[in-house]
């Protein structure tokens, strides 16, 4: 048996997926709270994976307070670059996507109409 008295675990948010839940367990362990998240639906003996369905993230009672102030405070590397204004690059602009997917559409429906004319 652990010499710590037993406490109380009390939910403090819910989580619409797996990673979400894990970076704010990350965030609490990084500022010293012991913490625990757990799926509310399946498991790990569910059949596929139970990253997208919603994890409990689970701390002592005595933590609860400091932990939701952990959680609303947002660090101040987020910050500065959001200000930045920098936006991750796309490899690829959306027109291009566009005009490959037309491009491709319109070579489809060549080559059917083709064959029909060759096969009468």
């Amino acid at each position: 048996m652990s010499p710590e008295p037993r406490r109380k675990q009390v939910s403090l948010r819910v989580f619409d997926n797996e990673p979400t839940a894990r970076m704010a367990e990350q965030r609490l362990q990084m500022e010293g709270i012991p913490c625990l998240i757990r799926s509310l639906r399946g498991g790990p003996g569910l059949w596929g994976t139970a990253y997208n369905l919603p994890h409990d993230l689970l701390v002592y009672e005595g933590d609860e307070s400091r932990a939701r102030e952990v959680l609303e405070h947002v660090p101040q590397e987020i910050i500065e670059h959001e200000q930045d204004g920098e936006r991750p690059s796309t490899l690829v602009p959306q027109w291009m996507v566009t005009a490959t997917i037309v491009a491709v559409v319109a070579f489809i429906v060549l080559t059917v109409v083709i064959a029909n004319r060759a096969a009468r």
